[in-house]
């Protein structure tokens, strides 16, 4: 996990499928358990409907997962920034045209 440079790390304990792992983080402690809390949730949910009880095997899945909704939110940003650009665009010409025209239209 990455935090500004310089900053000391912390030890963090967390649980991810029953076992403890303590982690060092430059970012605050409940950002570190909510960053665990997430994996283990979505760990839990892979094993539950894949029916698969290997640990690497569901971890490997749950780092696919995790990815795939990094790469998915990553693609919503690109759409929002887009139409958000478009009607910033759109906008400035609006602004534009009315400044041209002048008071009374």
């Amino acid at each position: 996990m990455m935090g500004e440079a310089g900053q000391d790390k912390l030890m963090v304990e967390v649980q991810i499928l029953g076992e403890s792992y303590t982690l060092k983080s430059e970012t605050s402690p409940e950002y570190t358990r909510r960053v665990a809390e997430h994996v283990d949730r979505t760990a839990r949910e892979i094993r539950e409907e894949s029916g698969v009880m290997d640990q690497r095997k569901v971890a490997i899945l749950t780092a696919l997962a995790v990815t795939d909704q990094l790469f998915r939110m990553r693609e919503g940003v690109e759409v929002v920034k887009g139409l958000a650009e478009k009607r910033a665009e759109r906008l400035t010409t609006e602004v534009l045209a009315a400044v041209e025209q002048g008071p009374g239209g």
